[in-house]
């Protein structure tokens, strides 16, 4: 093998990070966990809540008296759902961190650094 020039070599440094930065959007895209169905299902939840104890008071104020273990399991169960999003979310982020903490960790010698500074 012959001697790899100067040139040759930030080249081959700057085509290696370009292919690093590739690898890790698409990694990045890969175990990206979209927020929005997360969001509307909160806002569902919110919207239903709001809903029902209109709907509660209006039946109070009509009949005189509120089906309060109808009332109790409805709370009940948003306060679960809400919990488990939560949980599931806080999950996540906290494998995300580990995950991306051990990937810098696995890097080759070769392989050039962030803090290198490429002339040229």
């Amino acid at each position: 093998m012959r001697p790899i020039s100067k040139k040759e070599r930030r080249r081959r440094i700057r085509h290696q990070r370009k292919m690093y930065r590739i690898e890790e959007r698409a990694a990045k895209q890969k175990n990206k966990v979209s927020g929005r169905f997360m969001n509307r299902v909160v806002i569902c939840m919110i919207l239903a809540a709001f809903i029902f104890t209109v709907t509660m008071i209006i039946v109070f104020v009509r009949v005189g008296s509120e089906p309060s273990t109808l009332i109790e399991n409805v709370f009940r169960f948003l306060s679960v759902e809400g919990g488990a999003m939560a949980l599931i979310k806080s999950v996540k982020t906290v494998t995300k961190r580990k995950s991306s903490g051990t990937d810098k960790e696995t890097r080759h010698e070769d392989e050039p650094g962030h803090h290198e500074e490429v002339q040229g």
